[in-house]
């Protein structure tokens, strides 16, 4: 093998040309590694307030907590952090709240109190847990404290007020029950028609706890492609009945017996549902329901000879059951 002098003068171009580039291909990793300077300090709970520590069925005590960046020295810089609470009722079942995206500067303090949604008919000690996160969900610091809730019906129970605080946190994000959360809001899954039969894949959106928008496509018996308003009802902890209103695309190809040709029939209509959401686990949940829509399905046939009005046979009223798993 013989090598040029013009070859070699190229070789020695192209390393003369890395050993330019490769500090300042290190420089640019180090630059882009340290873009995101640690934030000058730490964000903890810094306390938890609950007013009073002793309360009796069926009254919501005050509950505060304070989630402070400390730093070493005044700062104008910022970091993003999510903060959530979970509170563990004497029976084990859990409430959560999620604050999302909340931006703190360093030295600041911020308030955030529990709504009274939860609760508080049952005696005994409740647990609060506060933990703060980073945007990307990695545990900052926690704290934790107990209040009391007496029953006049039941034997007094002590109050406690002790505090735990560590640096990392473990939130449930469901209750004893399996319930998933409030902060859960796009689900995926499988969705099946019993009596028009046909089977596909459906979309779940929660923007809100009780309003939902819903998309499914499904194929069988009849194509079917439709999209809901969903408002549901979370009346109890293990069932969540839900109401639907929507619109709703229907297609079949048949072979018309009177002319002999295959021809496709579609429709479309308004639909509603009535069901019942059934929690299984932290992320499935399980949809029951009966539905329908005002769907004809009609059409005028000929081949040129003969020529009539084809009619497809379509249940109004039917049943349907999904499975859906919440990303987040």
């Amino acid at each position: 093998m013989k090598i040029s002098l013009i070859d070699l003068l190229r070789l020695r171009n192209d390393m003369h040309l890395m050993m330019i580039l490769l500090p300042a291909l290190l420089l640019l990793i180090f630059l882009n590694g340290t873009a995101h300077a640690a934030f000058p300090g730490t964000v903890v709970v810094q306390s938890i307030q609950i007013v009073p520590v002793e309360t009796t069925a069926g009254n919501h005590p005050e509950i505060i907590g304070t989630i402070k960046a400390n730093s070493a020295r005044a700062s104008e810089e910022t970091i993003d952090i999510n903060v959530i609470a979970t509170l563990a009722r004497p029976d084990n079942t859990v409430k959560s709240w999620i604050w999302k995206k909340i931006r703190i500067k360093a030295g600041e303090a911020k308030g955030f109190s529990i709504p009274k949604e939860y609760d508080v008919k049952l005696g005994g000690v409740y647990r609060l847990d506060f933990g703060v996160y980073s945007e990307d969900m990695r545990p900052l610091n926690r704290l934790t404290k107990n209040f009391s809730v007496v029953d006049p019906l039941r034997p007094r129970v002590g109050a406690t007020s002790r505090e735990i605080v560590t640096g990392r946190a473990s939130p449930s994000s469901r209750n004893s029950t399996g319930r998933p959360t409030d902060d859960r809001h796009i689900a995926v899954g499988v969705y099946a028609n019993a009596v028009n039969s046909a089977g596909g894949a459906t979309l779940l959106l929660w923007p809100h706890k009780y309003v939902g928008l819903q998309g499914s496509y499904t194929m069988g018996t009849f194509s079917t492609a439709e999209v809901r308003v969903l408002a549901r009802f979370p009346l109890s902890e293990r069932f969540n009945p839900y109401l639907g209103v929507g619109y709703a695309s229907v297609t079949a190809e048949r072979t018309v017996d009177i002319i002999g040709l295959k021809t496709t029939f579609r429709d479309t209509g308004v639909s509603g549902a009535i069901g019942i959401e059934i929690p299984l686990s932290k992320r499935i949940s399980g949809y029951v329901e009966i539905s329908g829509a005002a769907i004809d399905l009609k059409k005028e046939v000929t081949n040129g000879v003969q020529k009539g009005t084809a009619t497809v046979k379509y249940s109004p009223l039917t049943a349907g059951f999904s499975i859906m798993y919440f990303l987040f």
